[in-house]
């Protein structure tokens, strides 16, 4: 079996951008892109739940820890080891201060491995991170 050398793992570990939170963890999650923008969710419930619609506020800052404002977020999501998608469409619905969205309409519908992608468009440039929890 091929192990990968430890010095090389270190190296590319930022290459993986992902945050992994367990349901008892959330609801804060905080994810960075590839450009060292930093994307924090809170909900407002806690522990995250099955079938209970909820929202979440999404914090946005870029590599110079300023607000990102004006900004389009979309998500997409799902479980990837069921291969289906969010059983909601949610979407933002404000700005609700300076780099905070309001994100309305989540529901997680089972137990599981869940991921959410966030597509972050401020002007030309486009970010995105990923968030892996478990519920």
């Amino acid at each position: 079996m091929n192990r990968i050398p430890f010095a090389l793992l270190i190296l590319f570990l930022p290459l993986f951008l992902t945050s992994t939170v367990r349901g008892s963890e959330a609801p804060d999650i905080t994810v960075e892109t590839a450009s060292g923008w930093i994307i924090h969710v809170h909900s407002d419930i806690s522990p995250l739940r099955i079938n209970e619609m909820h929202s979440w506020r999404i914090k946005v800052l870029d590599s110079e820890s300023e607000p990102v404002t004006n900004a389009s977020i979309s998500i997409e999501g799902g479980m990837p080891d069921h291969d289906h998608g969010l059983p909601t469409r949610p979407r933002i619905t404000s700005e609700i201060r300076p780099g905070t969205y309001l994100l309305q309409g989540i529901r997680f519908h089972m137990p599981g491995k869940w991921e959410c992608k966030f597509i972050i468009t401020a002007g030309t440039r486009q970010e995105i991170g990923l968030a892996e929890f478990e519920l």
